[in-house]
């Protein structure tokens, strides 16, 4: 039974404009043709269909070999990006330690700070004279201006 180009075109899943391409380029003759339409035999049919086949086989091949080398480059990253997130957190742990050393540190020095303070103000207590008793001028009160002044 003869065909028309849209009839096997949608049998293979193709646009009607690349069967006919395919039919001039390689110079194939109609069947027959009624009302202007041109029909065309089993046997050109077949070889249409085997002409596309090895196309279509060729490209899933092709877009089998560009999935596995896209698969091996991503694998390839996956690997590359887990061992530089390794590197990172054995990083941000090393930091870690470094900071809790820091503020261990820090505290022992704020602690050694405070006590010294705490000595600072127990030596300046203790240099100081007593506050006289009854009421009564000390010493220092009892030397004049210039005499305390300078020291005499």
């Amino acid at each position: 039974m003869a065909k028309t180009i849209k009839q096997i075109a949608d049998e293979i899943g193709l646009d009607k404009q690349k069967v006919y391409r395919f039919i001039k380029k390689n110079h194939i003759n109609e069947a027959h043709q009624k009302n202007g339409v041109m029909y065309y035999d089993e046997a050109v049919e077949s070889l249409i269909k085997s002409h596309f086949s090895k196309i279509t086989a060729s490209s899933e091949a092709h877009q089998t070999t560009s999935n596995d080398a896209v698969i091996d480059v991503l694998m390839k990253q996956s690997e590359i990006l887990k061992n530089e997130l390794e590197i990172k957190n054995k990083q941000i742990d090393e930091l870690n330690k470094r900071l809790e050393e820091n503020q261990r540190l820090l505290d022992q020095q704020q602690q050694l700070q405070a006590m010294a303070e705490n000595k600072i103000k127990l030596l300046e207590q203790k240099e100081t004279p007593p506050e006289p008793v009854n009421g009564s001028p000390s010493i220092e009160s009892k030397k004049g201006f210039f005499a305390r002044l300078f020291g005499r």
